[in-house]
């Protein structure tokens, strides 16, 4: 039962590991509006992380088909709500000062949701954690431990990395100067544009 959990609770760090657009999220959150700014944008990615894991573990034949039938399509709306995002981080008034505003209960539930958006816009995320089910061999059908609890600790893996990254992130922002801060904020919201982009071009490419 032990070693079934923490397979599952590498599995939720490992699948949020990788860089991307989320990461990049995560990190101008944080530079942004502090780390519970930050580490709300993970918690959105987390949950998506943990749905992939439950398609992985359960519904392989379902999920799996389904995003293959409209992968090209999933790739263009994905590639435009990515777009979108790093847009609006390219956008954001520049940083007049190093003290950061509380982050309210609203503001964390909006980065969350951009931070989901994001993270189901990419659908090589799910193969992904299909490939680290597989490479753990974590058989819910021979598992000793309850499903809720196998999920759950895939959703804490990810939850442990996404808090993690935050962390880093706010000591390094205490470290920048505020020019520093506006210009990676910048770069990092052409960043995740260019993300969007790619996803969009092979969204189309695989139409034709």
């Amino acid at each position: 039962m032990v070693v079934e959990l923490i397979k599952a609770l590498l599995i939720g760090i490992i699948a949020s590991a990788p860089p991307g657009p989320v990461s990049l999220l995560v990190m101008q959150k944080t530079f942004c509006n502090g780390r519970k700014a930050g580490f709300s944008a993970g918690v959105g990615s987390a949950f998506i992380d943990t749905f992939y894991a439950v398609a992985s573990l359960f519904a392989f034949m379902v999920i799996g088909d389904f995003f293959s039938r409209n992968k090209s399509w999933i790739l263009v709306i994905g590639g435009l709500l990515v777009a979108c995002v790093g847009y609006s981080m390219f956008k954001r008034k520049p940083i007049t000062a190093v003290k950061i505003a509380e982050t309210s209960s609203a503001k964390a539930i909006q980065y969350a949701l951009q931070a989901a958006g994001c993270a189901l816009a990419n659908p090589g995320a799910l193969a992904y954690m299909f490939a680290l089910v597989a490479l753990f061999r974590l058989d819910v059908s021979e598992a000793s431990s309850p499903m809720w609890l196998i999920v759950a600790f895939v959703f804490l893996g990810a939850l442990t990395w996404w808090f993690s990254l935050a962390y880093a992130a706010d000591k390094m922002r205490n470290n920048f100067k505020i020019q520093t801060l506006n210009r990676v904020n910048k770069a990092a919201g052409l960043v995740v544009i260019g993300f969007g982009v790619v996803l969009i071009v092979r969204g189309i490419i695989m139409m034709f």
